[in-house]
């Protein structure tokens, strides 16, 4: 059993350092994709696929900015950007797409909330549809209460997947949402079906903070490795975009184990 190991990126500057550095896989945003004009994007293809690289995964299909559940959100306008993005993808050959953006599902207290919902569920089927015609798979990450208030338990990823009803969502998971989330390394088999997708970093880092997994960092990671190697997990684990040799180097010795 093995698994790839990926790390993210801000900017497609750092590609050509994280092969340097012995990953397998590269996760990109959409938006590092979407800024490029269609001459600047042939010629990046063109550089990322001979890179040696895989970009099986990549994340964040809308601009941080973007709030689905609010008024304002126009379906029709996204769409159109979405179309463009995910076609982007599959030319790298992107077969997983993270929505991992908390804010972004958010729902208010009071008032509008089963339209916002409905909102969203609009809007992961249309996402869910245009990714198919690629073979792509979405991802909607589970996060903790302090990132949103909507979809924080993989119970209620696995309620509410049927209700988009596309064959092609799924979920993932981070190793530093599973304490907010409510889910025990010993209860992964209960949602094997659902993680698609593994990040992991340092689960003491600071909010908002992404640190990769290091030696004497005061974290133990082998009861999350072991149980991912318990379900069998053959995936991609995505590392933090600060992960180097070194950090890579440590996380296989872990997972070698």
């Amino acid at each position: 059993m093995s698994v790839r190991w990926c790390k993210m990126v801000n900017n497609l500057s750092a590609v050509d350092q994280a092969a340097a550095d012995g990953f397998d896989s590269v996760q990109l945003t959409v938006g590092l994709l979407m800024n490029l004009s269609e001459q600047q994007f042939v010629r990046q293809k063109d550089h990322l696929l001979k890179s040696g690289l895989v970009f099986k995964v990549c994340a964040a299909p809308l601009p941080m900015d973007v709030r689905v559940t609010q008024k304002g959100f126009n379906l029709y306008i996204w769409t159109e950007y979405l179309k463009k993005a995910v076609q982007r993808l599959a030319e790298l050959g992107c077969r997983k797409l993270a929505w991992s953006d908390g804010r972004a599902r958010v729902l208010p207290w009071e008032g509008e909330v089963m339209s916002f919902k409905e909102q969203l569920l609009q809007f992961l089927f249309m996402l869910c549809e245009v990714a198919g015609h690629y073979d792509i798979t979405v991802l909607v990450e589970p996060l903790g209460p302090r990132r949103t208030n909507f979809l924080n338990t993989m119970e209620e990823i696995d309620n509410f997947i049927p209700l988009v009803g596309k064959k092609n969502l799924s979920s993932m998971i981070s190793l530093r949402e599973l304490t907010e989330i409510g889910l025990a390394t010993d209860n992964f088999t209960r949602y094997t079906h659902l993680i698609s997708h593994v990040q992991m970093e340092n689960p003491l880092s600071a909010a908002g903070v992404r640190l990769c997994p290091r030696q004497g960092d005061g974290c133990e990671y082998r009861p999350f490795l072991r149980a991912l190697r318990d379900i069998d997990y053959n995936g991609i684990i995505t590392l933090p975009d600060d992960a180097d040799n070194d950090g890579l180097t440590y996380c296989r010795t872990l997972w070698n184990e």
